[in-house]
């Protein structure tokens, strides 16, 4: 066993050959007794061999004559490394010592680089820290410095993780890089006058690569350590979360320092406004004017930003005193009463973070700005004023306070941020999820429905002068939709009324109609008031209007203005039964803006313009009379008996149901009117009732039938045409 230590021993020289061979040994001796036995002899060669090579003095590598496993030459432990790389600075300064002041500044640098690599190797960063000592209570104030330096922890740990796996991925590059540049120094011929230089070159790149391998592993060593220390705040906040006590000490002392802030805040208002008022209408056409007008500015923009840190630190310590009135009470009225209070102030803060990104572009443009201004007056060659330079330089100095400044306000938000969440996790603690949520949900809706009548006033765009808004132009929306319903229960109203009154139901129709055309002109000149626009001005109007007739809209204004003449005139009503120029005949169904709908006796229903009716010609067979009188044409043959075929006419006219009877002057009548061809042409004048009127091709096929039968039933023939045949022999 004591020979199996000794072999294990000698595994701590670096040479890999060597390593490999003990371990072999070391495994065979373990398994095997007697194969121990016999290696003894062998083993104890081995083991003078390797003290004897330890006593030689290892050559350091030389960059004339690189081998591909020169590096092993720094393989070694501390004390030996040392003296390794002060041989290998010997021989360095022996083979360059007649060569330029930059080759040798190169040779320090490289021994520098291995000296510091000696140094870090043996470095090394302890990652198990201390259990975190959780106290029994912790004041507010404890607890967010505990959050803060939490997110100041993570946040630097993540930028440390980021920063870590590019240089490993850099440094992973380099490794090729180095591969390269040796293979390229391995072709290079012996006795070649450059390979001195490619192998210092090949030498002090590999210097770098380890020395920053272990800068690598260190850094790694510390993230760990970090993560560590993270995971253990993590612990201490989530302990200190139920363990947050209140004092009356502390309440007293957040008042105190209420009041300071709202001090300070009307000190930082009343700065400004000096500032502001201060500021003087500087000469800009010089230099010195110019550059004092941009220190103004950027003092203003500065007292801004001033102002709302000052605002947002009172916000912030008024949303602590709420969140410790909150932490001291189990009163569900005040829980609420407290978190609707603080939410408020929480809108405030967001309404500061809404311009924070805004300011934070600006200053680091004004600083960008302000930077190569300074430059351009230390480079230019003109001569410049020490005023001048003294100017800008202020006004450097100025943004950089203005970054501060900001930085200061994104931790206000910040902290801001971390009371609101304590206080809704507050509050789920003590009332519950289901309560808690119910009154978010109330207090979003308030929120929600107070942002969008805030939204609802901006204005859109102008009518004129007159600003229009969304609210306005829903209010018109309104007073629209409330005159169109008023109109339609007005005409639904007169149509029940007309359904009773039978003959004066186009007198009602027609008053429906005007009633809703002036109802819908009252509520959008009603709905126009309420939006803001000046209706007394009636040429603005009218040039519109004129406008929009100029360029299309003539066919409709006309349409429009004929309906109303046809209203007002009383030439057509609904019901009436009319016949057109084009031959279209049919009932009046209504009368509409534009058209008029009229259904033929095929139940076809026909939107006809309402200009038809007043341009062109049309016959209203209902006008002042619903009766109507037709002719019924026929024929009987010659010789037939005139009054026999009078007395069939009137009984067939007697016997068909649309003949208007017991009216005076509306008799039937029997008319020869022609000598034809082959018969006696007739005509049956007949007054048909209302109803008939407006289905005349029924009527007439009526009459016809009857006829047809009355004449049968005399005896009367029906003529038709007869031809005569004459027949021409030739001879």
């Amino acid at each position: 066993m004591n020979l199996y230590v000794n072999t294990l021993k000698l595994l701590r020289y670096k040479s890999r050959v060597m390593r490999v061979t003990y371990w072999l040994i070391a495994f065979l001796i373990t398994i095997s007794p007697v194969s121990a036995e016999l290696a003894v002899p062998s083993i104890n060669r081995n083991i003078a061999a390797t003290v004897a090579a330890k006593n030689q003095v290892v050559k350091p590598p030389d960059p004339r004559s690189l081998s591909a496993a020169w590096w092993r030459y720094f393989d070694a432990d501390s004390a030996d490394l040392t003296q390794r790389i002060s041989r290998f600075d010997a021989l360095l300064n022996t083979l360059y010592a007649n060569e330029s002041v930059e080759v040798k500044a190169n040779v320090a640098n490289l021994i520098e680089n291995l000296q510091r690599y000696a140094e870090l190797r043996d470095k090394s960063v302890s990652v198990s820290l201390p259990a975190p000592d959780i106290q029994t209570a912790y004041s507010l104030r404890q607890w967010l410095d505990m959050v803060r330096k939490r997110q100041a922890l993570q946040a630097e740990s993540q930028s440390e993780s980021e920063d870590l796996k590019k240089d490993v991925k850099r440094h992973n590059a380099a490794k090729h890089e180095l591969d390269t540049l040796m293979a390229a120094y391995l072709e290079l011929p012996d006795a070649a006058s450059a390979k001195s230089a490619e192998g210092l070159q090949v030498i002090s790149f590999w210097a770098g690569l380890v020395l920053e391998g272990e800068k690598l592993r260190l850094k790694k060593a510390f993230l760990e350590t970090s993560n560590a220390q993270l995971k253990q705040l993590n612990q201490e906040v989530k302990a200190s979360r139920s363990r947050i006590v209140v004092s009356d000490q502390d309440v007293e002392q957040l008042k105190k320092d209420i009041k300071a802030a709202e001090q300070s805040r009307l000190n930082v208002r009343e700065n400004l406004t000096r500032l502001v008022a201060a500021v003087d209408v500087e000469n800009l056409d010089s230099d010195d004017g110019n550059a004092r007008a941009l220190l103004s500015k950027q003092r203003i923009n500065h007292a801004t930003i001033k102002e709302a840190v000052a605002d947002a630190i009172l916000l912030r310590k008024r949303m602590e005193y709420l969140l410790m009135r909150m932490l001291r009470t189990e009163d569900a009225a005040t829980l609420n009463e407290s978190q609707i209070e603080l939410q408020d102030y929480l809108e405030q803060i967001y309404g500061i973070k809404d311009k924070l990104d805004v300011w934070q572009e600006k200053a680091e443009n004004d600083q960008d700005r302000a930077g190569k201004s300074l430059a351009s007056l230390f480079v230019s060659t003109e001569k410049q004023s020490s005023e001048m330079v003294i100017l800008t330089q202020k006004r450097l100095t100025e943004v950089q306070n203005t970054l501060l400044s900001l930085q200061r306000l994104a931790s206000e938000i910040d902290d801001a941020e971390l009371i609101a969440d304590r206080a809704d996790a507050l509050v789920v603690d003590k009332q519950g999820a289901l309560i808690t949520g119910l009154v978010n949900v109330k207090t979003s809706t308030v929120k929600v429905w107070e942002s969008l009548w805030e939204h609802m006033g901006a204005s859109l765009f102008k009518i004129g002068e007159t600003p229009v808004t969304l609210l306005g132009i829903l209010r018109l929306i309104l007073v629209i939709t409330f005159a169109w319903a008023l109109s339609h229960f007005v005409r639904r109203g007169l149509t029940h009324l007309s359904a009773r009154q039978g003959d004066s139901s186009t007198y009602l129709y027609t008053l429906g109609r005007l009633a809703h055309y002036l109802i819908l002109i009252i509520g959008i000149s009603i709905g126009l008031s309420s939006i803001g626009v000046d209706l007394s001005n009636f040429a603005l109007i009218a040039g519109a209007l004129s406008v929009g007739v100029g360029f299309g809209l003539q066919a409709i204004v006309n349409n429009f203005v004929s309906g109303l003449i046809v209203l007002f005139e009383r030439s057509l009503r609904i019901g009436d039964f009319v016949e057109l120029s084009t031959g279209l005949a049919g009932e009046v169904k209504a009368i509409n803006v534009r058209s008029t709908l009229v259904t033929t006796t095929d139940m076809v229903d026909i939107l006809v313009p309402n200009s038809e009716f007043v341009n062109g010609q049309v016959i209203n067979w209902t006008l002042t009379d619903a009766s109507r009188r037709i002719h019924i044409p026929f024929g009987v043959a010659y010789g037939s008996d005139k009054d026999i075929v009078r007395k069939a006419a009137l009984e067939a006219a007697n016997n068909t149901p649309h003949t208007l009877k017991n009216r005076l002057n509306r008799d039937p009548e029997v008319w020869l009117i022609n000598f034809g061809d082959s018969s006696l042409d007739f005509e049956l004048v007949v007054w048909v009732q209302p109803q008939a009127v407006k289905k005349p091709q029924r009527v007439r096929a009526a009459y016809y039938w009857e006829l047809e039968t009355a004449l049968r039933k005399y005896g009367v023939e029906i003529p038709f045409p007869q031809r005569d045949l004459h027949i021409r022999r030739k001879n």
